[in-house]
C-alpha cells in the first residue's frame, strides 16, 4: 500500500514538473477557459438524463431504535456475576425513499423503518426535515415490505411513476438511493445502473432474511447496497419502475442480484396507507400448500398443476363465488397458480372493489367465476 501511494505521489510530481509555468503557454494556444463550461452532448446520455429528472425526489432516511440488552457483570478474580437488568441501546439506520406526493410523503421499505423511534429525512437541497410523531406519521404494510413517511414540507419534487407491467428485460436499470446516510456530508443521492435482468420473480426469504415473502419482483444487476433499500429504481426515460428492495449475497457486497417491488404495486399500496391504512382481506378458503402429482392421482384429480382447495367457509367471498372444497384453481387473474404462495401472493395485492377472475376445474368440468374480497371480519384472514 505504501508504494503504491508513493507511485501516485511521483507520478503527479512529475507531471506538475511537466506542466509550463505560467506565462510559458505556446503560441497561439487558446485559453482553458475558451472552451466553456458546456458539457459535450454525447455524454448526457440516457442515463444522465434520467438521473436528472428523479435525483430531486430520493431522500436519505435515518433512523434510530431502541434495542433492549442485558447487561451482565462479572467479578475478576472470584467468578462471581450478577445482572443488574436490562438497557435500551441505541441501533443506528440508514436506507432511501422517494417522493410520492409534494405534501410530504414518502415512500420506503418497511424493514429501513421497522421499529425506529426517530426518523429524520434528509433531501437533496440540504434539507432535514424530523418525523413529528413516528407513531402517527409512519404508515406501514409489514407483509408488502412497504411504508409511507410523512414530513412538514409542501412542493416537494414528484417523480414519474412509471408502469412496471411495461418493464422490459435488458433495458436500462438504474438504482438511485442513500447508501450512506449521514456519514458523508453530502445530500446528493448515490447512483448505479444495471439493465432489467428479470421480472415476476417470486421469492421467499428464510427466517434469519427476515421471513418475507415476495411477488413479481423486478431482478435487477444495479447494484443495490442496504442503505439504498426503499430508494427508486428507475428506467432509461426517467420513470420509476420499482422500490430497490434487497439483494442476494454471501459476502455482504452485491453480487449483481438485487430485487425492487414493482412501483404500480407499491403505488397502489402507498395510496391505501395514506387513506386509512392496511387492511386484511378474506377470501374464505382454505388451500392445500402444494399439490403433487402422486396426491392428484390418488385424489382422482384432473391435474396436479393447479392449487387444491380444501375448505370454504359460510357466507364468505368464496362461498358466494361458488366454490366448493375439492375444486382446483387453474389461474386467478389470468395467471397460471401451482402452490398455495401463488395464490396467497395475489391475495395480498387485493383491495375491496377489485373481483378477481378465478378459473376453476370441478371434476372434469372446467369454468370461471369471480371473486370478491372482502374486508376480514374479526378472528379471520
Amino acid at each position: 500500500m505504501r508504494r503504491a501511494v508513493w507511485i501516485l505521489h511521483a507520478g503527479v510530481f512529475a507531471a506538475l514538473c511537466l506542466l509550463p509555468a505560467a506565462g510559458d503557454q505556446p503560441e497561439g494556444a487558446a485559453p482553458a477557459s475558451a472552451a466553456g463550461p458546456e458539457i459535450d452532448a454525447s455524454r448526457k446520455n440516457a442515463i444522465v438524463r434520467a438521473v436528472e429528472k428523479v435525483a430531486p425526489s430520493v431522500v436519505g432516511v435515518t433512523t434510530v431504535s431502541f434495542e433492549r440488552v442485558d447487561v451482565r457483570y462479572v467479578h475478576p478474580f472470584f467468578n462471581f456475576h450478577w445482572s443488574p437488568g436490562t438497557v435500551h441501546k441505541e441501533r443506528p439506520g440508514i436506507g432511501s425513499g422517494v417522493v410520492v406526493r409534494s405534501d410530504g410523503y414518502i415512500l420506503t421499505n418497511y424493514h429501513v423503518v421497522e421499529g425506529a423511534r426517530e426518523i429524520t429525512v434528509t433531501f437533496s437541497d440540504g434539507r432535514d426535515i424530523k418525523v413529528q410523531d413516528t407513531r402517527k406519521d409512519v404508515m406501514v404494510d409489514p407483509g408488502a415490505d412497504l411504508a409511507v413517511i410523512r414530513v412538514n414540507a409542501t412542493d416537494l419534487a414528484v417523480p414519474d411513476l412509471g408502469d412496471s407491467e411495461d418493464v422490459i428485460i435488458g433495458e436500462w436499470a438504474i438504482a438511485i438511493g442513500n447508501p450512506f446516510g449521514m456519514l458523508i456530508d453530502d445530500p446528493q443521492p448515490t447512483v448505479t445502473a444495471g439493465v432489467v435482468s428479470a421480472v415476476n420473480r417470486n421469492l421467499r426469504l428464510g427466517q434469519d432474511e427476515g421471513g418475507h415473502s415476495y411477488s413479481n419482483m423486478i431482478q435487477t444487476d444495479a447494484s443495490i447496497n442496504p442503505g439504498n433499500s426503499g430508494g427508486p429504481l428507475v428506467n432509461g426515460v426517467g420513470q420509476v419502475i420499482g422500490i430497490n428492495t434487497f439483494i442476494f449475497t454471501k459476502s455482504g457486497g452485491s453480487l449483481g442480484i438485487g430485487f425492487a417491488i414493482p412501483i404500480s404495486r407499491a403505488k397502489k399500496i402507498a395510496d391505501r396507507l395514506i387513506a386509512g391504512g392496511v387492511q386484511e382481506f378474506w377470501a374464505g378458503f382454505e388451500l392445500h400448500p402444494k399439490l403433487t402429482r402422486g396426491l392428484a392421482n390418488a385424489l382422482g384429480l384432473y391435474t396436479h398443476r393447479a392449487v387444491l382447495i380444501t375448505g370454504v367457509a359460510d357466507n364468505s367471498p368464496a362461498s358466494r363465488a361458488k366454490l366448493n372444497p375439492g375444486d382446483l384453481i387453474l389461474a386467478v387473474n389470468g395467471k397460471p397458480v401451482r402452490s398455495a404462495d401463488d395464490v396467497e401472493r395475489i391475495l395480498k395485492d387485493a383491495h375491496v372493489g377489485e373481483d378477481l377472475a378465478m378459473e376453476i376445474v370441478r371434476g372434469r368440468l372446467q369454468f370461471a367465476t369471480r371473486l370478491a374480497p372482502e374486508k376480514a371480519p374479526a378472528g379471520q384472514q
